[in-house]
């Protein structure tokens, strides 16, 4: 069943395809992400030991999660949500318009309507979060698990990248190297993840990207994020003040391990 929902996926992506060099680059790399959050989520589903008919649901729920980038950055030309559309609702719509998931149970593809509608939200609704062993609970957290570490990896590597990478995917940030802001560092030692209309610089990125290694559902998401080195990359590029300098030791006790596991 899923390898017929990747080849509906790919079509549907290819339709946004221009020609145009830098636009075709933002579209792939989406594309990219949505595969690769499909891969995050069945090692997640895998690990949690979820019944093969509940995991299905929620791979479709993966590839699927981010179908509203794709009419979202043709109209709009961007994928910050606040000056835009909300990219999770938008993918809903555009899903029952085109009729992607029409052959599938009402059942199933409410299950995998919510958990896309969820995934891009600060936090699961009350109601949601109070029932966190019911299917649609687990499906929202195994997607937005996945789709946070494979953001991770697609952001370190934009950090790393010659020239600073994709303004687009930067948000248009100023690169400032030595400069951040506290109201990032303080959800670090809170516990807390901290919130995009806080964020000034490209700093302030990467202090809330490390802090979603307090928004991980599931351990053994935050496990992959230090074990492959996600989180000490973003530390890396950030000013070594004695606050950072803290901040991290503070951060990496979470590691497996601990300082020794990051």
């Amino acid at each position: 069943m899923l390898d017929r929902f990747i080849r509906c996926f790919q079509a549907y992506v290819d339709r946004f395809l221009t020609g145009d060099a830098t636009d075709d680059g933002r579209v792939n790399l989406k594309r990219e992400h949505s595969l690769m959050v499909l891969a995050e989520a069945r090692m997640l589903t895998r690990s949690l030991g979820v019944a093969p008919e509940t995991a299905d649901l929620i791979h479709l729920a993966a590839l699927f999660h981010d179908t509203g980038r794709f009419p979202q950055y043709a109209a709009y030309k961007t994928f910050r949500d606040a000056i835009s559309v909300n990219h999770g609702r938008l993918g809903v719509a555009t899903l029952r318009r085109e009729g992607l998931l029409a052959d599938l149970p009402h059942a199933s593809r409410a299950l995998i309507y919510g958990a896309i509608v969820m995934h891009n939200r600060f936090a699961l609704p009350a109601a949601v979060a109070a029932a966190p062993t019911s299917p649609l609970a687990l499906a929202a957290q195994v997607v937005r698990d996945a789709d946070k570490l494979d953001i991770l990896r697609v952001m370190v590597e934009h950090f790393e990248a010659d020239g600073g990478g994709d303004e687009v995917v930067t948000m248009a940030l100023p690169d400032r190297p030595n400069d951040y802001s506290p109201a990032l560092v303080a959800p670090l030692f809170g516990g807390q993840v901290a919130r995009y209309t806080d964020m000034a610089c490209q700093n302030d990125m990467r202090l809330l990207l490390i802090s979603w290694v307090y928004g991980f559902s599931f351990p053994a998401a935050r496990q992959e994020a230090f074990s492959r080195g996600l989180i000490g990359r973003l530390f890396a590029g950030l000013p070594r003040t004695s606050e950072i300098e803290t901040a991290r030791d503070y951060v990496i006790q979470l590691a497996p391990g601990g300082k020794h596991g990051a």
